[in-house]
């Protein structure tokens, strides 16, 4: 990953019955903070998951509820619902619209939270559809610790032993993009408990410890009712893997990845973290948790200015959105809606990926066609 320019830096710790054990190479260390993104989710459910031991919420309250009286929240929508990704919100609200790209969550206050929800009625019954939603975990972590950053560490870090880990931790590691251009920490306003919080590798260690059973902890029981699957995709804040038992999420930003995963059957935890926003790491966890065999890094080959010029435009997306594909010197930069601009990687004549994520293109002469895990989409050329 290193000699590929992939990654400046990498931290890749496991949790079994020999004990936490380290391999750091590059930029960061064991002991590095790096941003944890989505990662967060995992501590919110934690969180969940000791207000109901404690008694203080039931996962089907409905999460009007714990809001404001002049917030009209749909009474159908509980707990469960957010913790789940299955509330039928969006990812992110209509009134998403950062003033900087490179920080996009700094300026979203809980106000335009409220706004929003006052006025969002779901497209399909609550319960039904499964589509992940940072916005619904925002709200989750509203709801349970509008203090997010003092509940946390008082219910969760402190009893875990994790000094290191909270949103206003010194000392964070540089970030990079996934072309190694260093970039700034983001900052997350009212969606703190879905991507805020920063930690590292020795912090996270403690957390797949404490849940495999070889550090004692006052929070067991919550750990454990966290871990309990409250559908076949979701426990609380863990995802399920395909297999049906191991746990895991990832998160992102512009500057930094993570990958935690835990399996309880085989005692087995891993931890992966970058200082670089590239999506490589999440297949360097899949691999040290025995699900893939090795990292496999897509080719890339060189093309000439003249056959870049060719996908350079505008692409129609749907609801009236576009995307643009601009040539910058040798390359192509993807700008899509609400995000960062991403440099393209060619792997053919027509076929290009982003580094930051597993988004892959395939151009047409007169559209381009997005791959996704979730499908493909495509996007008519709009004009040359």
């Amino acid at each position: 990953m290193l000699e590929g320019e992939w990654v400046s830096g990498l931290v890749v710790g496991l949790a079994d019955s020999r004990g936490p054990r380290v391999y750091a190479y590059g930029t960061i260390d064991g002991d590095s903070v790096v941003e944890l993104g989505s990662v967060t989710e995992v501590f919110t459910g934690l969180l969940l998951a000791d207000a109901v031991q404690r008694g203080l919420v039931a996962l089907d309250d409905p999460v009007r509820k714990y809001l404001p009286p002049e917030v009209s929240f749909p009474e159908e929508i509980t707990l469960r619902h957010l913790a789940t990704h299955t509330a039928g919100l969006p990812r992110r609200p209509d009134n998403f619209a950062p003033a900087d790209l490179t920080d996009p969550y700094a300026d979203y206050t809980v106000a335009k939270l409220h706004e929003y929800l006052g006025r969002f009625r779901p497209q399909t019954p609550p319960g039904e559809t499964f589509a992940v939603s940072n916005l619904g975990i925002a709200l989750l972590a509203q709801v349970l610790a509008p203090d997010y950053e003092t509940t946390l560490r008082e219910r969760i870090l402190e009893p875990l032993g994790m000094r290191h880990t909270g949103i206003t931790i010194e000392g964070l590691a540089q970030g990079h993009d996934g072309d190694l251009v260093a970039v700034g920490p983001w900052s997350f306003g009212a969606f703190a408990g879905a991507g805020g919080l920063r930690s590292t590798a020795n912090d996270l260690l403690a957390l797949l410890g404490a849940n495999l059973g070889y550090l004692e902890s006052s929070i067991d029981a919550a750990l454990a009712f966290a871990r309990t699957p409250l559908t076949d995709r979701m426990a609380l804040g863990w995802q399920i893997m395909e297999d049906g038992r191991t746990l895991w999420r990832t998160g992102q930003t512009g500057g930094c990845r993570s990958f935690l995963a835990l399996d309880p059957d085989a005692g087995l935890g891993v931890v992966v973290l970058s200082d670089t926003s590239s999506d490589v790491v999440d297949q360097i966890g899949r691999v040290a948790l025995g699900r893939q065999e090795a990292v496999e890094l897509r080719p890339t080959v060189e093309l000439s200015t003249y056959l870049l010029d060719l996908w350079v435009g505008r692409y129609r997306l749907e609801r009236g959105l576009y995307l643009e594909v601009k040539r910058e010197e040798d390359h192509l930069v993807l700008i899509s809606p609400d995000e960062p601009p991403a440099r393209l990687y060619a792997a053919s004549a027509v076929d290009f990926y982003v580094r930051v994520s597993d988004l892959q293109i395939t151009f047409r002469d007169d559209a381009l066609v997005l791959h996704r895990p979730d499908g493909d989409q495509t996007a008519r050329r709009a004009r040359r």
